[in-house]
Formats: C-alpha cells, sequence, structure tokens
C-alpha cells in the first residue's frame, strides 16, 4: 500500500515536534500576558468576501485556499488574522473599553510557493493594540517582541529590530508623484524583500514600475 504524502507546503508534527510547537507557543502567551494582552480566536474559515474587503487584490486573487461550500458561498482559509479581528471588534465596539490588546496564535493558510521558512500552512502570532494612537503603544509592541526574544534565550547579536514609518514612507512616495492607491503595492513589495529571493524580488519590483 502506498503512502499519501502532505499536501506540498504542509507538515506533520510527531510529538516530539508539537511538544516544541506547544512549548513556543506558551512562551508567546506568557510574554503576551505579561505585557496585559487578551488571548483571542476566530473562524479557520472565513467568507472570501471579507478578505476582499479588507485585504489586498493578490492575497484574495492569488494567495487565499477558496472553495465553495454546499450553499454555493465562496469561502476561504484564513490566510490572515487582521479582517476577522477587525469583524470582530465592529461587532462588540459598544461593549468593549478602549484600547482593546489582544493577541492570537494559529494557524494561517497560503497558496504560495514553499520555500525554506515560507509553507502553505503556518503559525502566526499577532498582537494587536486598538483604539490609541499614541506612540507608547508602538514602543510596548516592540517591547513586546524584545520580550518573547529574551523567553526564546535569543541574545541582542541574534536579533535585529527594524523600525518602519508608513508615513515618512507614504511622503516619500508622494513626492516621487505615486498615487495613493498605488502606494499599496508599494508597500507589499517592501514587506516582501527579506521574503524572496533577489531575483524574485526585482521582478515584482519590475512589474509594480510597469503600472505606476
Amino acid at each position: 500500500m502506498s503512502i499519501i504524502a502532505p499536501v506540498k507546503g504542509t507538515r506533520d508534527f510527531y510529538p516530539e515536534d508539537w511538544a516544541f510547537q506547544m512549548w513556543f507557543y506558551e512562551q508567546v502567551k506568557k510574554a503576551s500576558q505579561s505585557f496585559g494582552f487578551e488571548e483571542y480566536e476566530g473562524p479557520t474559515i472565513e467568507p472570501l468576501d471579507l478578505y476582499a474587503a479588507k485585504s489586498g487584490e493578490e492575497l484574495v486573487k492569488k494567495q487565499a485556499f477558496t472553495f465553495k461550500d454546499q450553499s454555493g458561498k465562496t469561502v476561504a482559509l484564513r490566510p490572515e488574522m487582521t479582517p476577522t479581528l477587525a469583524r470582530m471588534i465592529a461587532q462588540k465596539s459598544g461593549e468593549l473599553t478602549f484600547p482593546v490588546k489582544w493577541f492570537t496564535f494559529g494557524r494561517r493558510f497560503r497558496y504560495e510557493k514553499p520555500q525554506k521558512g515560507r509553507g502553505r500552512e503556518f503559525f502566526q502570532w499577532d498582537a494587536d493594540i486598538l483604539g490609541s494612537e499614541n506612540p507608547e503603544a508602538d514602543a510596548e509592541a516592540i517591547a513586546l517582541a524584545a520580550t518573547l526574544y529574551q523567553k526564546l534565550g535569543l541574545t541582542p547579536k541574534e536579533v535585529v529590530i527594524k523600525v518602519n514609518d508608513r508615513v515618512l514612507l507614504q511622503e516619500r512616495l508622494s513626492s516621487l508623484e505615486i498615487a495613493d492607491e498605488k502606494m499599496v503595492s508599494v508597500f507589499r513589495l517592501i514587506d516582501k524583500k527579506s521574503k524572496v529571493s533577489p531575483e524574485d524580488f526585482l521582478a515584482m519590483a519590475k512589474d509594480i514600475r510597469a503600472v505606476i
């Protein structure tokens, strides 16, 4: 009898692997809760319309695992958590006390080319502070990340935290006469720089340059 392999880009967790995964999750949980973040979770399957409204076209059309349910409605395995979080906050906005500090750690799914450090099914930690425009909120998020790295046994020599200023970047792109609606593509490209090969990054940059 032949053995059916896992879907490409996914993995099996044998007991020792899962034990490490659970240890990692516990460090995430301890670090998050030490900063006053509360844990939440949402559905693994969401209406595709949720991502169409909140996420970019590339994610919806090229990276999402989608299928039709028995009623004919198109749904997707969650590729990211932000749209779900936005919906959950909107549903309870009148009952919540802001700023809200929530975190989650769970599976995400993206139909991408599997490569080292990037699978089609993966775990992701999200920690969000909502309802505060205070710069201290950004500093707290950075401190939280640094705390987790310490809990994982990493040292300053092994970790570099880079801070991005979206407003400054927007002003720079505006000075180059790039329209606001085109900036999203540039932001996504910058985000992918450390995640793809130099050749793929250059190819994507050329594609974006052709349309802006």
